[in-house]
């Protein structure tokens, strides 16, 4: 099960790009493609199953920094998401890094809120 822990060490561990490792994308989308509709051009993954207007439908494949496979689902990592399509049905989940609003120096500096 994937869990909010493992997410955040996700987001910690592929924070940026790696110079030394090109994911296998071929081989996820073979794996994908008997419950999602996904496939490969020259720059992009396109999730065909998802409706034309879904923002994650398709996406860069310059902007993908892993691809991680876990028991039952396999997560494409970005900068500020991570699209988990499962293994086994054709059901997607998205995960949505919000950052903290760090405090403001006057905050920090006289212990008040800026609200």
């Amino acid at each position: 099960m994937i869990t909010e822990k493992v997410i955040e060490e996700i987001y910690k561990k592929y924070g940026r790009k790696r110079k030394d490792s090109e994911p296998d994308i071929p081989y996820y989308i073979e794996m994908l493609a008997p419950y999602h509709n996904i496939v490969e051009d020259e720059d992009e993954i396109i999730i065909r199953s998802l409706d034309q207007f879904n923002p994650f439908r398709r996406f860069l494949k310059r902007a993908l920094l892993a691809i991680l496979e876990f028991d039952k689902d396999v997560a494409f990592v970005f900068k500020n998401h991570i699209l988990f399509l499962s293994r086994s049905n054709p059901e997607i989940r998205i995960h949505i890094r919000l950052k903290e609003k760090k405090p403001s120096f006057f905050s920090r500096l006289f212990g008040k809120s800026d609200e």
